[in-house]
C-alpha cells in the first residue's frame, strides 16, 4: 500500500507508517483530512502548505505537523516538472503517540497555532539523521533479528528527540503564515461549538458579514463550503464520541445533528461505515 491509499482511506491501523517521497512538483494532491496525526519534513522543492486555513511558505528542513482531523493540502509551485517535491512523512497513530507521551509537539502546535518548525541546522540534522535511520531500518527489517522491533525503536528516538526539540523554549514554532483572520475566527468558532447552532445564517450575524461573501471567503481561504465543513467537523467529532463508548444516538445530538436518520446516512457517506458498525 502506498501513501495515496492512505490519504484517501484517512485511517492507520499500524501504530506508524513511513515514506520518502520524491516526485514532480506538478502535483495536484486535494484537500484532505486523516485520522491520525502527520509529521512531514521537506527536504525540496517550492511548496506551500494549506492547513486549518493557513498557508505556509515551506524551505527545505522545515517539519510541518497536522494534527488528526486537520483540513489541509500540499501546493506546489507550478514549474516544468525538472523540480522535485521531495519529503520525508510519517503517519502517526495518536493513540500510539498518546500511550508513549508523544503528543506534545502536535499539541503545541494547537496552542500556538503554527503548524511548521524551523529548527537550527545541527537540530534539523539530528532529526533527519534519525529518520535516515529508521528508512534504513525498513530495509532490512525482514531479514534481520527483531527487526520490526529495532524500527519501532528508532521510531520512537526520532520522535523523543523532535518533541525534546520543539518544546524547548530557545526553538520555536515560525509564525510566518498567511491567513485571512475572519475565516480563522469562524473556523475556530465551528470547532469550539459543534454542537450548537451552525446554519450559514447564524454564522454570518454573528460574525456581522453577509452570508454570500461569507461563503465566498470560506471556500476561497478553506477549499470547503461551510456546510461541508461543519458536516464533516462533526462527523469526525461523533465518532471521537463513539471510539470513546458514548451511544451513537448520544453522540448524534452531542454532534449537533437534529435527528439520527440524516445522522446516520451522513456518517456512512463520508466514513464509509454505519455508526453501529464503528468497533471501539
Amino acid at each position: 500500500m502506498d501513501t495515496k491509499d492512505y490519504e484517501q482511506k484517512g485511517y492507520l491501523n499500524e501504530d506508524y507508517k513511513f515514506f520518502h517521497i520524491c516526485d514532480s512538483e506538478n502535483i495536484d494532491i486535494p484537500f484532505h483530512y486523516h485520522d491520525f496525526d502527520k509529521l512531514i519534513l521537506i527536504l525540496n522543492g517550492n511548496v506551500k502548505y494549506i492547513i486549518e486555513g493557513r498557508e505556509y511558505e515551506l524551505l527545505p528542513f522545515d517539519f510541518v505537523l497536522v494534527n488528526r482531523f486537520d483540513i489541509h493540502k500540499p501546493v506546489c509551485a507550478e514549474g516544468d516538472g525538472k523540480k522535485k517535491y521531495d519529503r520525508i512523512i510519517l503517519y502517526l497513530n495518536h493513540d500510539f503517540l498518546e500511550k508513549y507521551g508523544l503528543l506534545d509537539a502536535f499539541i503545541k502546535a494547537k496552542e500556538i497555532e503554527s503548524c511548521v518548525v524551523r529548527f537550527p541546522a545541527n537540530i534539523s540534522t539530528k532529526i533527519y539523521d534519525a529518520f535516515k535511520k529508521i528508512e534504513e531500518d525498513l530495509k532490512v527489517e525482514d531479514k534481520e533479528y527483531a527487526g520490526k522491533l529495532s524500527t519501532g525503536i528508532d521510531v520512537l528516538r526520532a520522535l523523543i528527540e523532535f518533541n525534546k526539540a520543539c518544546i524547548s523554549e530557545e526553538l520555536g514554532f515560525t509564525q510566518e503564515a498567511r491567513y485571512n483572520r475572519k475565516v480563522i475566527d469562524i473556523i475556530e468558532y465551528i470547532n469550539k461549538n459543534l454542537s450548537k447552532d451552525l446554519t450559514i445564517e447564524r454564522l454570518s450575524d454573528h460574525f456581522y458579514m453577509s452570508k454570500y461573501h461569507m461563503m465566498r471567503v470560506f471556500k476561497q481561504e478553506t477549499g470547503y463550503s461551510v456546510h461541508q465543513y461543519v458536516s464533516e467537523k462533526r462527523i469526525l467529532f461523533a465518532r471521537t464520541l463513539i471510539m470513546s463508548g458514548m451511544p451513537a444516538t448520544s453522540a448524534c445530538l452531542e454532534a449537533g445533528f437534529k435527528d439520527y436518520s440524516s445522522f446516520s446516512r451522513a456518517f456512512k457517506l463520508q466514513l464509509g461505515v454505519l455508526p453501529s458498525e464503528l468497533k471501539i
